[in-house]
C-alpha cells in the first residue's frame, strides 16, 4: 500500500492521538456486555501471492503457501478482491484455512470507485453473495473511500451503509482530508458509523496523520499498519499500539484486526513478530492457536514442501 507514504520519515511525529471521547461510552457499553476482557486480536498479512512473503512462509504452491500463511497468523486482509473475484476462489481458499481463520475481503472497485457506491445494488448483491462462500471464514468485509470522495458526500455514503450495513460486517476507510479537517464532518462520519454498527478503520501511515484518528465506532477496529522499510519508527510505533490495543481490550473492545503493509511485503513478517513478541509479553500472545511449530522462515531460508 502506497498511501501516505514518505521517502523519507525522519522527522515525522509517529505519537498515537489520544483516544477521542466517544470512545469511552462505547468501550464500557462492550464491556458491560462482555465483561470476561478476553478480546479477539488478530494480526494479519496483506496476501499470500508475493514471492518473496511466499518463502517467508513456506510453500511452493499457491494452495500450499497459503495452509502456511493460515498456520502462521490468523487471519488475511485480502485486498485483492478489489480487482476481482469469484465464488469457487472463495470456496477453495475457505477450504484450505484451518477454524478460526478470518479473511476480510475488500470491496470490488466496481462499487467503491467506479460507481461511488451509487446505483451498485447488483454488484453489491453479487459480491455479499460470493463472500458467503468463506462461511465461518468471512471476517469484517471493508472497503477504502477513493481519496476524492470528500464529506459533501456523506449523504451517498449514509445512503449505502442504510441499505448494506444489516447484510453484512462493514468496514470503512475514508482519506479525502475533508473528512478530519472540519470537527463537524469528523462527528457526522463517525455518529454515522456507530448509528450503522460500521467499524471504522485507522490507517497508521507516515504522511497522512489524519488517518490515525483512533476513533472507534463499534467494539470491534481494523488498523492498516503502514511500515517504512524496517526503519526503527515502525517498531516504536508497534509498542504504542501494543499499549493502545491492550488497553482497549481490557475496557472493552471485542475484537481488532491489525494488517501489515510494507513495500517489500516479505517485511511484514517481521512486524508480525515484533506486535506479536509485545502482547506475548503482556500475557496476551495471539498467534499461538495457528502459529506453526517453527514460525516464519528466516529470510533465504529452504522453503518447506506443501
Amino acid at each position: 500500500m502506497e498511501f501516505g507514504r514518505l521517502p523519507d520519515v525522519r522527522g515525522v511525529d509517529f505519537t498515537l492521538p489520544v483516544d477521542p471521547a466517544r470512545n469511552r461510552p462505547l468501550l464500557e457499553g462492550a464491556r458491560a456486555a462482555s465483561p470476561l476482557g478476553d478480546g479477539d486480536l488478530r494480526l494479519g498479512l496483506p496476501s499470500w501471492s508475493d514471492p518473496g512473503l511466499a518463502g517467508r512462509l513456506g510453500g511452493k504452491s499457491p494452495a500450499g503457501v497459503l495452509r502456511a500463511h493460515s498456520a502462521a497468523v490468523p487471519s488475511n486482509e485480502l485486498n485483492s478482491t478489489f480487482y476481482g473475484y469469484t465464488v469457487e476462489r472463495f470456496t477453495r481458499w475457505a477450504a484450505a484455512v484451518p477454524e478460526g481463520f478470518l479473511f476480510c475481503p475488500k470491496l470490488p472497485r466496481a462499487i467503491t470507485h467506479d460507481g461511488m457506491l451509487e446505483g451498485v445494488e447488483e454488484e453489491m448483491g453479487a459480491f455479499v453473495r460470493a463472500t458467503e462462500s468463506l462461511g465461518a471464514h468471512r471476517g469484517l468485509t471493508w472497503f477504502a473511500l477513493p481519496p476524492f470522495f470528500g464529506a459533501e458526500r456523506l449523504g451517498t455514503l449514509a445512503a449505502f451503509l442504510d441499505e448494506w450495513a444489516g447484510e453484512l460486517p462493514l468496514a470503512l476507510e475514508v482519506r479525502d482530508p475533508s473528512w478530519f479537517r472540519d470537527p463537524g464532518a469528523t462527528e457526522a462520519l463517525f455518529g454515522l458509523l456507530e448509528a450503522l454498527s460500521v467499524t471504522a478503520i485507522i490507517t497508521d501511515t507516515a504522511g497522512r496523520r489524519d488517518c490515525a484518528h483512533m476513533a472507534l465506532s463499534t467494539p470491534k477496529t481494523l488498523i492498516r499498519f503502514v511500515g517504512n522499510g524496517l526503519h526503527p519508527s515502525d517498531f516504536e510505533r508497534l509498542d504504542r499500539w501494543a499499549e493502545r490495543l491492550l488497553g482497549w481490550v481490557n475496557n472493552g473492545l471485542q475484537q481488532a484486526f491489525v494488517f501489515f503493509h510494507q513495500q517489500d511485503e516479505a517485511q511484514t513478517v517481521d512486524l508480525a513478530e515484533h506486535l506479536e513478541r509485545r502482547f506475548a509479553a503482556a500475557g496476551r500472545p495471539v498467534l499461538g492457536p495457528w502459529r506453526s511449530a517453527s514460525g516464519f522462515i528466516p529470510p533465504g531460508a529452504q522453503l518447506g514442501l506443501f
